[in-house]
C-alpha cells in the first residue's frame, strides 16, 4: 500500500472511494467540497491510501489561511461530522496505514488539525470539541420507526399543525433557498449569532441539482414560511443541515410537522438514518427534543493534533456582548458580520 495525496475534487478515484466506503456523508463528496472551495477558496486535498491504482481509505483535508485565526487544517469545515474513510473490502492494514499518514501528513505541514469526529488509535491526538451527536434510525416500516418516538406529542402536534391548514413541501429550487433563508436570518439574529453569507446558502442550489438534497418548508399557500430547514442526502443518510422558524407560529407546532413529514418521505425512499447533528451538551432543551423522535445518542469529541497547543474545548462563537449586540441590531448587522467572518471560523 502507497501514500498518496489527490484531488477530491478532479480524481474520480475519490469520488468512488466515497461512493463504497461504510459511513461516508454529503460531506465527504466533491459535491460539498467543490461548494466549500468556490465560496471560501480553500485549498483541499485528501489524504489518501492507495491499493494498486484504488484509493481504499481517506481523509479529505481544508488548509485555513485566516488572519484572524491564523493557518490550520480542518477535515472538513462546516460540517458536524467528517471522519476518515476506509473500504468495506480494504485489507487490514488500510486503516493503520491511512492513521500513520494522517499524523505524518500533519507533522509535515506543521499545522494543528482537527478532525471532526472522534478517531481512536490517531498517535498524538487530543479529544477536542465535546457534544451529543443524534441520529433517528429508519426502515421502510414507517410504524416500527414511529413507535421509537419516546413523547406522543410530537405525532400530536404533527396532526394539530394539519390542523392549522399547514403543510410542507419539499423543494429545490432558488425561490425555496430564499424563503428558507429569510426565515433563517431572524432566527439567528434572535440568536445572537452572525448567519452564513446568503451566497453560501443559495449554493446549496448546486448540490440539490446532485440529487444531494431538499428545502423543507412548512406554511400555507401565498404565506411566508412557519418553518423551514435544509436537509442533505447521500447513501443512506439524510443529514439535517439548518432549521428556521417564526417564534410567532411556534403554538401550531410547525416543526413536528416538518420532521414526521420528512421522516415519512426518508422513510419511503430507503433511507437508513436522519442525522439530526449535534448538540453543545449544556442544550438540554434541544437534546430532548431530539431524542423525543427515538433517535439514538453518543457522546463526541472531535480529534485534534498539534505540535504542543492544547485542544479547543468549544467551537468558537461570540461573546455575550456581541450576541446582545447582534439581538438590538437590525438583521442586516447579522449579515455584514457573518460575511466577514464565517470563512476565518470554520
Amino acid at each position: 500500500m502507497d501514500a498518496e495525496l489527490v484531488d477530491p475534487l478532479e480524481d474520480a478515484r475519490w469520488a468512488r472511494l466515497v461512493a463504497g466506503a461504510p459511513g461516508a456523508l454529503v460531506f465527504h463528496t466533491p459535491a460539498w467540497l467543490r461548494l466549500l472551495r468556490r465560496q471560501y477558496g480553500y485549498e483541499l486535498a485528501a489524504w489518501c491510501v492507495r491499493d494498486g491504482d484504488r484509493l481504499v481509505a481517506g481523509l479529505p483535508v481544508a488548509r485555513v489561511v485566516s488572519r484572524l485565526t491564523g493557518r490550520r487544517l480542518v477535515a472538513i469545515p462546516f460540517c458536524d461530522l467528517c471522519g476518515p474513510l476506509v473500504q468495506r473490502d480494504a485489507a487490514p492494514e488500510a486503516e493503520a496505514a491511512l492513521l500513520r499518514l494522517i499524523a505524518a501528513e500533519r507533522a509535515r505541514a506543521g499545522l494543528d488539525l482537527e478532525i471532526h469526529e472522534a478517531v481512536a488509535g490517531l498517535d498524538g491526538a487530543q479529544p477536542s470539541q465535546r457534544f451529543w451527536h443524534h441520529a433517528v434510525p429508519l426502515s421502510r416500516d414507517v410504524e416500527a420507526v414511529e413507535a421509537a418516538f419516546t413523547k406522543s406529542q410530537v405525532k400530536r402536534g404533527a396532526r394539530k399543525a394539519r390542523k392549522e391548514g399547514l403543510g410542507l413541501e419539499r423543494r429545490t429550487d432558488a425561490a425555496a433557498l430564499d424563503a428558507f433563508y429569510g426565515l433563517h436570518l431572524a432566527t439567528r439574529r434572535r440568536q445572537g449569532v452572525p448567519i452564513q453569507p446568503r451566497r453560501f446558502i443559495r449554493r446549496f442550489a448546486e448540490l440539490f441539482a446532485d440529487g444531494l438534497g431538499f428545502v423543507a418548508l412548512v406554511g400555507e399557500d401565498g404565506a411566508p414560511p412557519a418553518a423551514a430547514a435544509v436537509f442533505l442526502t447521500f447513501g443512506d443518510t439524510v443529514t439535517y443541515k439548518y432549521g428556521a422558524s417564526d417564534p410567532g407560529q411556534l403554538r401550531r407546532r410547525p416543526n413536528n410537522l416538518l420532521f414526521l413529514d420528512v421522516i415519512h418521505w426518508a422513510c419511503a425512499e430507503g433511507y437508513e438514518q436522519l442525522d439530526l447533528g449535534r448538540t453543545d451538551l449544556d442544550n438540554e432543551g434541544l437534546r430532548e427534543f431530539k431524542l423525543s423522535w427515538g433517535a439514538r445518542e453518543r457522546d463526541v469529541a472531535y480529534t485534534f493534533l498539534s505540535d504542543g497547543r492544547r485542544a479547543p474545548s468549544r467551537r468558537s462563537g461570540g461573546s455575550r456582548a456581541v450576541q446582545a449586540v447582534l439581538r438590538r441590531s437590525p438583521p442586516v448587522v447579522s449579515r455584514v458580520v457573518g460575511e466577514a467572518l464565517y470563512r476565518h471560523f470554520p
